[in-house]
């Protein structure tokens, strides 16, 4: 598999993320999106569902000498591994240790892991439990079913549980309401889905966004229909017939279940330290901790039909429709089943699911149902999120069978791709928070890709680790050259308007919207505003040096001179000081050199103009700048203080303060506005000379430039 295909998913981040009728009739409807770039949503069987032979001969030694090695690379403290087949665990290993304190090692079926958003099958089961039973039907609007919460109108085509498990809803990314410092921070699941709801930025069924608030809103509609609370309601009708006693969706931990939970830890500085223990107030998307051979027995019940130890909790013929492909963005290209993940191995169809707790935990849940197999992965330390896809891509290396094996190559492209002209961009993940201040990083996590076309024909994506060849296959459909992976573009009203790889979409952005653009902006306006902060101050203090070194000389010349008494006073003497260009910064009014003052009725108007000349005087407008700057600076700088001391939950759960940086923005946005008032009078009045005016101007330019930037991130507000 192609380096390009896996993990582009931040699957239960911070941030994550039904009517009557029978089952095969909702099941045949099939909708074409508007825009012709996604199938929204139908069921489809894929064609590459043969059974394929398994020989998992040598299974142990493998599995044991990957995870020695992976450990020691990737510095993980403690992992576990379950491998299902032919109805049964056949392996199930602990390795390392769940504490380094307490240097307990893991056991398989008795050490938890937090399985981030591993849990999220767990909610689709349930739903389709409730498909299976009539109680829900998934093409009919979820507000049908919902109580408690409240889903906008914003198009005209409703959300159905159907585009929630596709992840096709057409939500924003949303930070807030996903993870807190801990479980006595956390609100009541309908309240934070109420009160965190993500705008609707899409019309349902388009495109695939990875929404752990679509999940989780899900699992409130489970709720709704059966008057429980979605982790009573998985208790009773999963956990409990598939002999899970030792998995929950509680946080914190019941008493029983706390003394054998692994420790969190991060290897990012090369020692593993203990992670921060974060709760998810979008609990079920990502709240699930279980040991390996408890998450195994769904994986059992996914390959046999829905039945475990004589205890069903699907139908077969349902488990069928939920493994059925329910959306993708074109044909030719891995979709999703109803809420796991397609992937391909060769011309075998995998199903899979993983999960990330920040900064510690990572787990990987993947069914190969023609192979009758399955592997559950579970890490304590963040180094997982390397370890993982490659010990997935190794197991299935060696255990499942590959006809093509990289025989069939990718022939060398005979001209230029269609619409080639139209190809070239910058295409961004979709997985955004548009509204609010976590935009710069969510669209940091969400990624994106350089597209061009070379003059041999081949087009040429770079997604941040160095350019990938592709060969057209068919019109807007392309085939790696040294890889198996395809990808394709959509269109919209004519025009090419989004990249599809897998089931990840990535649109088009102008390049005024590219990270290379704002980055270069950011430098440069930087640079503009550091030349008069620091510029301003240094000028002020060579000529005050100047100044001083002159008076000190007229003084001498003054006191050796016999008409010293009748020479007239010196511009320190009367409290006037010249300007950088000679001409006098005094802001005294001309009635006080010896003139009369006005009286009466246009005093009080002159009082004010008076007041407004001295606030825009030559001498305050770089005050009123550089004062701008400074606010302007202190964004980025609190920022910075605040990440380092919320790096999980600063965005997610910003601390009161936070609000401030966001105030002092608007304040520097403000003097902005006031410093290019002051620029306009200083060239109607001539202030400075004309290289320190050009130079002011300069100055403004790239402070409204910087605010454009601050605007355009969502910085300048309130944080939400």
């Amino acid at each position: 598999m192609s380096r390009l295909t896996r993990r582009r998913l931040l699957a239960g981040s911070s941030v994550a993320l039904l009517g009557l009728g029978s089952l095969a009739r909702n099941g045949s409807r099939s909708v074409r999106a508007e825009d012709g770039t996604g199938e929204t949503i139908r069921t489809r069987t894929p064609e590459n569902t043969e059974s394929v032979d398994v020989d998992l001969e040598g299974l142990e030694s493998f599995v044991d000498d990957r995870m020695e090695t992976h450990l020691e690379e990737h510095g993980i403290v403690g992992a576990a591994v379950a491998v299902v087949h032919d109805d049964e665990i056949v392996l199930a290993n602990g390795y390392g240790e769940t504490d380094t304190g307490a240097e307990t090692p893991v056991v398989a079926d008795e050490t938890l892991f937090r399985f981030g958003s591993v849990s999220k099958p767990f909610v689709w089961t349930a739903a389709m439990q409730l498909i299976e039973d009539g109680r829900i039907d998934p093409h009919e609007d979820v507000t049908t079913y919902l109580e408690s919460v409240s889903i906008p109108d914003t198009y005209d085509e409703p959300i159905t549980m159907a585009h929630l498990a596709t992840h096709t809803a057409g939500f924003e990314e949303r930070f807030r309401g996903t993870w807190v410092d801990g479980p006595d921070d956390m609100r009541t699941l309908a309240t934070v889905l109420s009160e965190e709801q993500p705008d609707r930025v899409r019309p349902p069924g388009e495109v695939v966004s990875y929404s752990n608030y679509g999940t989780a809103l899900a699992a409130q509609v489970v709720a709704d229909v059966t008057g429980t609370p979605f982790a009573e309601y998985v208790e009773t009708e999963l956990f409990d017939p598939l002999g899970m006693e030792r998995s929950t969706f509680e946080q914190p931990l019941p008493d029983d279940l706390a003394a054998d939970a692994a420790t969190g830890y991060s290897s990012l500085t090369g020692t593993p330290m203990e992670a921060p223990g974060l709760a998810l107030e979008f609990a079920p998307a990502g709240s699930l901790s279980a040991t390996v051979t408890d998450v195994a027995q769904l994986a059992r019940a996914h390959l046999e039909s829905g039945e475990v130890d004589g205890e069903r909790i699907l139908e077969a013929e349902t488990v069928d429709e939920f493994h059925d492909r329910w959306f993708t963005h074109h044909d030719a290209l891995d979709g999703v089943a109803f809420g796991l993940f397609e992937d391909s191995y060769g011309d075998v169809r995998t199903l899979w699911h993983n999960g990330h707790i920040p900064g510690s935990f990572y787990t990987d849940f993947l069914v190969v149902p023609a192979a009758d197999l399955a592997l559950v992965l579970a890490y304590n330390t963040d180094g997982g999120q390397q370890a993982a896809p490659a010990f997935r891509q190794a197991f299935l290396e060696e255990f499942l069978p590959n006809d093509d094996d990289g025989e069939s190559e990718v022939p060398a492209p005979d001209g230029q791709p269609e619409r080639a002209d139209d190809l070239a961009g910058t295409y961004r993940g979709t997985q955004i928070a548009e509204s609010t201040m976590a935009r710069l990083p969510s669209t940091l996590q969400a990624g994106s890709v350089d597209v061009t076309v070379d003059d041999d024909g081949y087009l040429v994506t770079d997604f941040g680790g160095g350019p990938d060849r592709w060969v057209e296959r068919e019109p807007l459909v392309f085939d790696e050259r040294d890889g198996e992976t395809t990808l394709a573009f959509g269109e919209t009203d004519g025009e090419i308007t989004r990249l599809f790889l897998g089931f990840q979409a990535f649109e088009r952005v102008s390049s005024h919207e590219t990270l290379a653009f704002h980055g270069g902006v950011a430098g440069t306006t930087t640079l503009g505003m550091l030349s008069g902060a620091l510029g301003w101050p240094l000028a002020r203090g060579v000529r005050v040096i100047r100044e001083t070194s002159s008076e000190s000389t007229a003084e001498t010349d003054s006191a050796s001179s016999s008409s010293g008494a009748n020479s007239e006073p010196s511009p320190s003497e009367t409290g006037s000081k010249p300007g950088s260009d000679g001409t006098s910064d005094d802001t005294t009014s001309p009635a006080s050199d010896g003139g009369e003052t006005e009286t009466g009725t246009g005093s009080n108007t002159d009082t004010r103009l008076e007041s407004l000349e001295s606030l825009l005087s030559p001498a305050r407008a770089r005050w009123i700048a550089g004062g701008a700057i400074t606010c302007l600076f202190a964004v980025v700088v609190g920022t910075v203080i605040a990440y380092l001391f919320n790096p999980y939950t600063l965005f997610s759960d910003p601390p009161l303060g936070f609000g401030l940086v966001s105030l002092v923005g608007l304040l520097g946005a403000v003097g902005t506005v006031v410093a290019a008032v002051a620029g306009v009078q200083a060239w109607r009045e001539q202030w400075w000379g004309l290289p320190s005016r050009v130079h002011y101007t300069l100055v403004v330019l790239a402070m409204a430039g910087f605010c454009w930037l601050l605007a355009y991130w969502n910085v300048l507000g309130l944080p939400f």
